[in-house]
């Protein structure tokens, strides 16, 4: 955290990921703050989406034995007041809606996971989950689009210093997104 970026957009969990402190080219530093908010919606969006992905139990060329397990595994791990304190903890979503509900009465530790489950909960309100595509080639197209977002990003500034518009980089990465769909 170097105190030059102005704004993240991540996953939920990316809140592990943050600093406790930003820290300046001088080396001085200052406690983090971070301010939380909902994935922004285009105005006028009637239905907005919050995509939703997660992770998966696999048993892939296992014994009876072994996949029984790794369902008691998941019960258990998956059982509300456990999957509550994970969550609080990591900053990850509970998977149950139970859990989700009591999180609202967890004491937690940092504030920033209190302000993060704070906005869950407003998105869970006003929003409809969408999970990613279960199509062949989906995460290979997405990483694709997120390699080129990135070469592109580390340009952006200078070409709006040589004089390309706001308008015109918005559009040409507005027609990246689509081209990559």
């Amino acid at each position: 955290m170097t105190g030059e970026t102005l704004a993240g957009l991540g996953s939920s969990a990316a809140i592990l990921y943050y600093n406790d402190f930003v820290t300046y080219p001088d080396n001085t530093t200052e406690p983090t703050d971070l301010l939380l908010a909902p994935l922004p919606h285009a105005a006028g969006t009637t239905t907005p989406l919050m995509p939703q992905a997660g992770v998966g139990l696999c048993a892939f060329q296992t014994t009876d034995q072994k996949a029984e397990a790794a369902a008691v595994f998941l019960r258990w791990f998956t059982e509300q007041q456990r999957n509550l304190e994970f969550a609080a903890d990591t900053g990850y979503m509970p998977v149950s809606s139970a859990a989700f509900d009591a999180i609202a009465d967890y004491p937690f530790e940092q504030q920033s996971y209190q302000r993060l489950y704070d906005v869950y909960n407003e998105m869970r309100l006003q929003n409809t989950p969408l999970s990613e595509p279960g199509i062949v080639g989906y995460h290979a197209k997405a990483k694709a689009l997120y390699d080129s977002l990135r070469q592109r990003q580390k340009d952006y500034p200078q070409r709006l210093a040589n004089g390309e518009t706001l308008e015109a980089l918005t559009e040409e990465t507005w027609q990246l997104l689509c081209d990559n769909a």
